[in-house]
């Protein structure tokens, strides 16, 4: 699975430092093929935008499939609801979210 492309929105990014030394970046992500195998999401790591700690991530919910930053691993698993009627469950491997996913806004708040 490749790592969705990032596009950040730099006109829209507050670069200084916002108090307490925290930074906010936005920016667009698009989606190919999800894989839950081994590494169990798709990679998006901040640490150039955001060096020292990421704080918070959110990231739109957009065609029925909702993402989640895993902060630990640097990486984006993503849920969808199953017809089971219990909680979420991660997609499954080979997911296609190309069409669904495309030009997902996110916003990030770190130090």
């Amino acid at each position: 699975m490749a790592d969705p492309t990032v596009e950040y929105k730099e006109d829209e990014t507050i670069n200084e430092k916002c108090g307490h030394a925290f930074k906010m970046i936005t920016g667009i992500l698009t989606f190919t093929t999800y894989s839950n195998t081994t590494t169990s999401g798709v990679g998006l790591d901040l640490s150039q935008q955001i060096p020292t700690d990421v704080h918070m991530v959110i990231i739109e919910p957009k065609g029925g499939f909702v993402p989640v930053y895993d902060y630990e691993n640097k990486r984006i698993k993503v849920y969808e609801a199953g017809a089971d009627g219990g909680a979420l469950d991660e997609c499954t491997d080979s997911t296609d979210l190309s069409s669904a996913m495309v030009d997902t806004r996110f916003i990030a708040f770190g130090k």
